[in-house]
């Protein structure tokens, strides 16, 4: 009984400290979607601003343990940001997020991964993506598909961040790249977090600077929060020129050299090469 007990104050202080904060409204609502490769359903928020002359940041939330925290949990906490900050908002429904009694299944990591994948190559086809600065992130359970995904694709995600995340060493240990390392990481959680939470975090801490990730780290007052506004900050301090940008740039550069004119070349002839189309 006494095991009981002590196992239900944890599930409590989770199912009571996952509110969603409030943001103002965004001009335009969100969409709730099905990738028709996966099947898969997630949340999408496209802001206002966006513009397809333009690549966009894309930021990817994964939710926690279900019901208690949900894909649509996670569009309400992020739109109004990606409003502000301009940034496409990914929210999709993932598998083994259970950070009360699960530890991150690799088999639901890899079908997690094979959705969020399939998501953003979908989304390439529709949209700019500014692939170059593409954050993922999770909260509380959620921590498992960001760390998995998130750490195997370091072409793909430039940022990864969990927010008072579970973590498993050994649903990470060995299954990502050695260039993983030069992905920034930020782990936090709340200085009354549940103690899994508190104890989870630091592990990751410990295990991922052993193997020389450059990891910030924050405890903040409170219990099981989300603050979004911490995650954001740290992906708006590690935004990257754009790919798009880079290529208009340089393309400038060939073409100021190219211009410059040489003995016995034609001024009228310079062929300038421009931007390529982002690759889907």
């Amino acid at each position: 009984m006494r095991s009981l007990i002590l196992l239900f104050i944890p599930v409590c202080a989770l199912v009571a400290g996952c509110p969603v904060p409030d943001t103002p409204e965004t001009p335009v609502t969100q969409w709730r979607r099905v990738d028709p490769v996966t099947g898969n359903g997630f949340y999408l928020y496209v802001p206002n601003k966006y513009s397809h002359d333009k690549p966009m940041p894309v930021l990817i939330s994964c939710h926690g343990t279900p019901p208690y925290d949900v894909s649509e949990h996670h569009i309400r906490t992020w739109k109004w940001y990606g409003e502000r900050y301009g940034c496409i908002i990914v929210c999709p429904d993932l598998e083994g997020t259970d950070g009360i009694f699960g530890a991150g299944p690799v088999d639901g990591m890899l079908i997690n991964e094979r959705r969020i994948l399939s998501i953003l190559s979908m989304l390439g086809y529709q949209y700019n993506l500014d692939r170059a600065n593409m954050m993922i992130t999770g909260f509380s359970g959620g921590g498992f598909p960001a760390y998995w995904v998130g750490l195997r694709h370091p072409d793909v995600f430039s940022v990864i961040v969990a927010q008072n995340c579970n973590f498993s060493r050994s649903s990470v240990d060995g299954w990502y790249p050695p260039e993983a390392v030069k992905t920034p990481v930020m782990i936090y959680y709340g200085e009354s977090d549940p103690g899994t939470i508190v104890v989870q975090s630091q592990n990751a801490i410990k295990y991922l600077r052993s193997r020389r990730f450059n990891v910030t780290t924050k405890i903040i007052p409170g219990g099981h929060d989300r603050h979004p506004e911490v995650a954001m900050a740290f992906f708006q301090r590690h935004l990257r020129t754009p790919v798009a940008t880079m290529k208009k740039s340089a393309g400038r550069r060939r073409a100021t050299t190219s211009g410059r004119r040489q003995p016995g070349s034609d001024p009228t002839n310079v062929r300038l090469r421009g931007p390529r189309p982002p690759t889907p």
